[in-house]
Order: C-alpha cells, then sequence, then structure tokens
C-alpha cells in the first residue's frame, strides 16, 4: 500500500506529540496513541467527533434518521453528476468498473448491476485491492469508478492509481471534500453526509443515491432510457427520500422489538436476489458490525442449495422479498425456514402478503416503485435492525469495536495508522 498524505485526523493526533515515535507495522499502538484512543475511541476519531455515547440513544440512530433529508440534498446533484455523464459519453466509455472497499465494495456490486439495467455499457466490479492485484484490461473504453467514505481508504486509492497508470479515467464518489482519492482522480464529486458513527450508514445511503442519478443521466444521454422511462425514475428517485422517512416513523418500534426477540441467535443469514444481493451483503455487514453477530449472505438459489444444514433455532433467517425475478424463489427460502424451525424474519413492500403471511416476523417498506430502488430502503431498514441488536446484545453500535483497546490495535494492523 503506497504511503500518501494523512487524513486530517491522523496528522492531528502526530503534530500533538511531535517527539514521539509514529505507528509502526510492528508497533501500531504505542502508548502515546494507546492513551488517546482510551480517551476517545479509534472510529470516533475517524468521523472526527468527541461525542461518545455509552448508552442509547447512541450516534448511529442519529444518523440512520438524518438519512430522508440528507437523501433530499444529494437531489441537487443531480447537474454535477450529469455533467460528469456527459463527460463520460464524451470521452467514449463504453465499460465501467467499479471498485470500493466493504460497504463501498457492496455499492460497487450494486452499480455494476443497475448500470447494465439503465445504460448500454457493459460494467464489472472489483474489491480494491482485487482490482489491483488482478484486474484485466477491457478492450472497452474504460472508466474506474471508485467509492470511499472518507477518501482516504489506502486499498481504493492504490486501486486508482493502478487505473490511472493504466490510462483509464477515473472518477471518484466520496463523503468528503479535500480528500486523497479527489487529488487522485480526473473527477470527482463529493457529498459530506457530517456522519459521526462509525458503520457507513449516510455516506453509504447518499452515495447510492448519487449512484441512481449517475446511471439515470448515462441512460438518458446514451438514449438507452426512453423519455417516459426516464421521467417515470425522476420520480421514483424524488420520492425515495419520503419512502425513507415514512418507513423511520411507521417501523422504528416494530423493528426494535423484532430486534429484542432476535438478540440471543447464534448467527442470522441474509438472502436477497437481483439488484438485493446488494441490500443482503450489506445487511449482514451491519448487523456484523454494530452487534457483533455473525451474519452471512446468500442469493434465494445458493441460500436453498447450500444453508439448509446451517438453520435452526438459532440460527434465523432474513429474507427479502420484493416484486421481481427472485420473489418465488425468496418465499420458498421463507417456507423452508419455517419448515426447519428457523426464526425468519421478512423485508417485505407495503400490501404484500404472501411472504409476509408465511414469516415469523415482517418489516415492511413503502413501496419504492422499482425494484432497482428497494436497496436504498433495505438498507437503512437493515441498519434499524443492527442498532437494536447492537444496543440489546450491550455492544456500542458506534464504535465498530474500537471501544475496545485490543480490537483497537486489531484495526491500525489490518489498516495502519492513517490509511483509512
Amino acid at each position: 500500500m503506497t504511503r500518501r498524505r494523512l487524513p486530517p485526523w491522523a496528522q492531528e493526533l502526530l503534530d500533538r506529540y511531535p517527539g514521539a515515535s509514529p505507528p509502526t507495522t510492528d508497533q501500531p499502538l504505542p502508548v502515546w496513541l494507546e492513551d488517546e484512543l482510551a480517551q476517545v475511541p479509534l472510529w470516533a476519531r475517524i468521523r472526527g467527533t468527541d461525542d461518545v455515547r455509552q448508552r442509547h440513544p447512541y450516534l448511529l440512530i442519529e444518523d440512520v434518521r438524518s438519512q430522508p433529508a440528507l437523501m433530499r440534498q444529494v437531489l441537487d446533484l443531480r447537474p454535477a453528476l450529469a455533467d460528469l455523464a456527459h463527460r463520460l459519453v464524451d470521452q467514449g466509455i463504453r465499460h465501467l468498473v467499479f471498485t470500493g472497499c466493504g460497504s463501498a465494495f457492496h455499492a460497487s456490486q450494486f452499480a455494476a448491476f443497475l448500470f447494465r439495467q439503465w445504460t448500454p455499457w457493459s460494467t464489472e466490479c472489483h474489491e480494491s485491492l482485487e482490482f489491483t492485484s488482478h484486474w484485466t484490461r477491457s478492450h472497452e473504453p474504460t472508466a474506474l469508478i471508485a467509492q470511499s467514505a472518507t477518501g482516504f481508504s489506502g486499498e481504493t486509492l492504490d486501486a486508482v492509481t493502478h487505473a490511472v497508470e493504466h490510462g483509464l479515467l477515473t472518477a471518484a464518489l466520496t463523503n468528503t471534500s479535500d480528500s486523497a482519492i479527489e487529488e487522485l482522480c480526473h473527477e470527482c464529486v463529493a457529498f459530506p453526509a457530517g456522519q459521526r458513527c462509525g458503520p457507513a450508514v449516510s455516506v453509504l445511503t447518499t452515495r447510492l443515491m448519487m449512484l441512481y442519478l449517475l446511471a439515470l443521466e448515462v441512460g438518458i444521454a446514451t438514449g438507452r432510457l426512453h423519455a417516459r422511462e426516464a421521467d417515470d425514475l425522476s420520480l421514483a428517485l424524488t420520492h425515495l427520500p419520503e419512502a425513507a422517512a415514512e418507513f423511520l416513523q411507521e417501523e422504528d418500534l416494530n423493528v426494535s422489538q423484532i430486534a429484542n426477540e432476535l438478540k440471543d441467535q447464534d448467527a442470522m443469514l441474509f438472502v436477497g436476489g437481483g439488484p438485493n444481493w446488494f441490500s443482503a451483503r450489506e445487511g449482514a455487514l451491519k448487523v456484523e458490525e454494530q452487534s457483533c453477530l455473525f451474519s452471512k449472505a446468500y442469493r434465494p438459489a445458493e441460500f436453498l442449495h447450500g444453508a439448509i444444514p446451517l438453520i435452526s433455532e438459532t440460527v434465523g433467517t432474513v429474507i427479502i422479498g420484493a416484486a421481481g425475478r427472485s420473489y418465488d424463489r425468496s418465499h420458498d427460502a421463507v417456507r423452508t425456514s419455517i419448515a426447519a424451525g428457523a426464526p425468519c424474519l421478512a423485508l417485505v413492500v407495503d400490501g404484500d402478503d404472501r411472504i409476509a403471511s408465511t414469516a415469523n416476523f415482517v418489516v415492511a417498506v413503502p413501496d419504492p416503485h422499482d425494484e432497482l430502488m428497494m436497496p436504498a430502503l433495505a438498507t437503512i431498514a437493515f441498519q434499524l435492525l443492527g442498532y437494536y441488536l447492537g444496543a440489546q446484545r450491550g455492544y456500542n453500535p458506534d464504535a465498530l469495536r474500537t471501544d475496545d483497546l485490543a480490537h483497537a490495535r486489531a484495526w491500525l494492523t489490518a489498516f495502519p495508522f492513517g490509511s483509512h
């Protein structure tokens, strides 16, 4: 991983101890840094907050509830994203590579799926390190779209550098202004979300909105989307923030009660197909990050072919029942879970009476008007579930467990000081 300028939080700490030995690979947590992180956990440092809470309401629930307003604000970026779309078209781009780490990688997987539906271009997706290590160049004119909430994720910066060295046009979608990724990329659109908690919540949904808008504008500019279709999708996008607000108002108590019922599970298996493969992966990650409950994601057929031996009274399922081609097999996954005696939570669209009548627990989101927009609402639903599971299981959902110094040391071992 190439060493670059440090993010502000890391440089500020080093400046505070000018004579001290900096963190190294062999000593990732020197005594002076351990003392600092005992006062303010690592991920609070990275997010730039001194407001460290020890009980509900944690910062995360406030960040979750802030999302509808932030999603509305992202709609104002449509002209900037339209400009980016036209520059991609003018450059003759015909193939997109999406990359990122963690939640940004999941969003990149979704983006690769989305752009194949709304644009005529081919796509692929690679986790950042895999792109740098194993990517094979396409014969089509190619651009790299890199996502990073902080703009300082070392592996993603390496991926961008690799792409530039191979002559690719590079564009960044980020939630941090004046970041390292902005310096490296040819193009950058930033939306500072002001998120304070560690797990990616508002930084993720705001970038999903950016991806929707960029895909829509590419689809319009290339003629892939006809005027009526583009208008319908534009209208659906403008409704997403209101749908998110309605969900948070109507389902908060229900989700907290379900979390209380499921808090003693040994593991949870998330199931989603098509665009909601992203939702399943991100939901599993959020529950792990926020509640330290082991979770794994499957597509519907993968679940039915491989996970039946795993499910039990203490290994439950979370199944996304969005309308679309995956719906019938998702319903089979619900029925299979119930047959095995595993508790099953179904995430459905308001008005569903098939999967909802079969599952043990049901969480409903407003109709997003298009299956491809379900992931934005599913993401918020699973953030809420992870939050209440964490709070009820005795974990601080803000901290990514870096409020424990052993885990802070583990983070700094995995990601050297200032590389995240």
